[in-house]
């Protein structure tokens, strides 16, 4: 299996994966700094042909990045190379049975509950609570500690900050970014950046 990408969320995710017994033939992707090893023991490939090239042998990857543009722009290369998206669940979270969760990765003593739905390649960071019908777009990221109230509604394409909470049947758009510890009480627009308790928009 391939982790794609190699920086500190990497890290992160490499502890999720060992915990879960998943390090046999593990590599990890980073083209961009020239590193040869990951955290002095696993390979990093550097190119997307050598990534194609482990792909006919083992086709999972999972996402080892923790921005949204950044995890589907090396979702689409790889899948385009033959890539099979892999989820990680950390042990710790709870997951209610009635969650629709598409492909997107749960980290530990994270919270989801009934009717949930998660859209593919999505991220629910540490410690992060998302509440019943809760609806997340593709390739959003809920950051550690943030809180998401009853049948509130995230875009695609989204950061919610650390500990940023978003209040019941709030509606935000797409590629928007909410910042660590705000507090949104109505509806955020596509492509708005809102900060503050209570939310206020400071770049559209």
């Amino acid at each position: 299996m391939i982790v794609a990408g190699a920086g500190g969320h990497a890290i992160e995710v490499l502890d999720i994966l060992t915990e879960n017994g998943e390090v046999g033939n593990l590599y990890f992707f980073d083209n961009r700094t020239g590193i040869k090893i990951f955290q002095n023991s696993f390979p990093i490939f550097t190119s997307l042909e050598e990534v194609k090239e482990h792909f006919q042998k083992d086709p999972r990857f999972v996402l080892g990045l923790g921005k949204p543009e950044a995890r589907k722009s090396l979702y689409t290369e790889f899948q385009q190379k033959g890539g099979i998206l892999q989820a990680i669940r950390g042990s710790s979270s709870r997951i209610s049975q009635s969650a629709q969760i598409s492909n997107a990765d749960i980290f530990n003593f994270c919270y989801i509950g009934g009717d949930v739905k998660i859209g593919l390649g999505s991220l629910i960071n540490t410690g992060a609570q998302i509440h019943h019908e809760v609806q997340i777009g593709e390739f959003s990221v809920v950051n550690p500690g943030a809180i998401l109230l009853g049948a509130c509604q995230i875009g695609d394409f989204c950061s919610i900050g650390a500990n940023a909470t978003i209040l019941q049947r709030v509606k935000i758009g797409n590629r928007v970014t909410i910042g660590a510890g705000a507090v949104i009480i109505r509806d955020v627009s596509d492509g708005q950046t809102v900060v503050g308790v209570p939310g206020r928009v400071i770049r559209e």
